[in-house]
């Protein structure tokens, strides 16, 4: 049966483009090659699981090796594990993964990262846009958030596991608390915005609305974190989330070249911020980090 798009808020076609666009004036670039990011006095960081309580509770949120940004230290792939809404037992309780960086100034921009899995497969992660700034995890959270939601699936679009609980992985305690739903297909494409740890999906797409197929950051099914040049090295796929005026887009590509546009909707609410990643119950690996101007 023919699939096909639904998105909530602005409806539109997917499309397929080479991006970004040649005259875009680039804002941030950073390979990971140096951990100059965590360093930088524009960034702040924070996150902490039940994970990184139980294996080492003086482990720091983010790390720079290998080329990519992640929340695992080298040789553990334990990520944001014991983050989300179901887990409630933590003490200390735990803080969501997150990183904000840049000019608070930022406007109309992108933001674009090549992502691959360090050894997980449920959970969500995200690219954020037109944060407010912050000094400390209390501050509340406000934000838009392009995210790719999974879990417990065995392969593309073959559900199990919890996923039909409110509260399963990928679902963070205050989305649940804002009566954000669990993903019922995985993977799911989301647009969310948080306005003082209030959260409201904007738009949504899944495997099986879908009329191309969404790259899949995982260690198993077809992707396989996208390598498929036969050296079993993971490349991953590349996420770009863009915010040009009133407009919102989620776009990804396989090549890092041909881009698909997934998602589109309006929302007049956050004009600027800064960019960011996060994520929930998962270990996603960030490479290439770049910012530029919004096409």
């Amino acid at each position: 049966m023919k699939r096909s798009v639904v998105i909530l808020g602005l409806l539109g076609l997917v499309c397929a483009v080479s991006l970004p666009a040649a005259n875009a004036a680039v804002l941030l670039k950073d390979d990971f090659s140096t951990d100059a990011i965590l360093k930088s006095k524009d960034t702040f960081q924070q996150g902490f699981g039940s994970h990184a309580r139980d294996e080492d509770p003086t482990l720091v949120p983010w790390y720079v090796y290998g080329g990519g940004l992640e929340s695992s230290p080298m040789g553990s792939t334990g990520g944001s594990d014991g983050t989300g809404a179901n887990n409630t037992q933590s003490d200390p309780p735990t803080v969501d993964f997150m990183l904000l960086t840049g000019d608070p100034a930022w406007a109309d921009v992108s933001i674009q990262s090549r992502v691959y899995s360090d050894g997980q497969n449920t959970g969500s992660w995200g690219l954020i846009l037109r944060a407010t700034p912050k000094t400390k995890p209390t501050d509340p959270d406000t934000w838009y958030e392009f995210a790719v939601v999974t879990n417990g699936t065995t392969d593309s679009g073959d559900v199990s596991g919890d996923v039909s609980s409110p509260t399963g992985e990928g679902i963070t305690h205050d989305q649940a608390d804002s009566g954000i739903q669990n993903i019922t297909v995985t993977p799911t494409l989301r647009i969310y915005k948080v306005v003082k740890n209030k959260w409201k999906v904007l738009a949504e797409t899944d495997f099986h609305k879908s009329a191309v197929h969404i790259p899949e950051v995982n260690n198993i099914g077809y992707d396989h974190d996208t390598s498929h040049d036969g050296s079993g090295t993971p490349t991953g796929a590349t996420f770009r989330f863009v915010a040009k005026g009133n407009v919102l887009q989620a776009w990804a590509s396989v090549d890092g070249v041909k881009f698909n546009k997934y998602l589109e909707v309006t929302d007049d609410e956050l004009k600027a911020g800064k960019v960011g990643f996060t994520h929930c119950e998962y270990n996603p690996v960030f490479h290439d980090l770049l910012v530029e101007d919004a096409p």
